[in-house]
């Protein structure tokens, strides 16, 4: 997949402000509850 430069440098500046976010939470556990409407089969 390749970016053009204007799609990669709105990649790099998403991932510089996520980056905060990401070191606080680095090395913690997450649970996703995942049920309800996301498990109905549409078949």
């Amino acid at each position: 997949m390749a970016l053009d430069a204007q799609a990669a440098t709105q990649v790099a500046h998403v991932l510089i402000e996520s980056l905060p976010y990401i070191r606080r939470f680095a090395g913690k556990t997450f649970v996703i509850k995942y049920g309800g409407n996301a498990m109905e089969n549409d078949e």
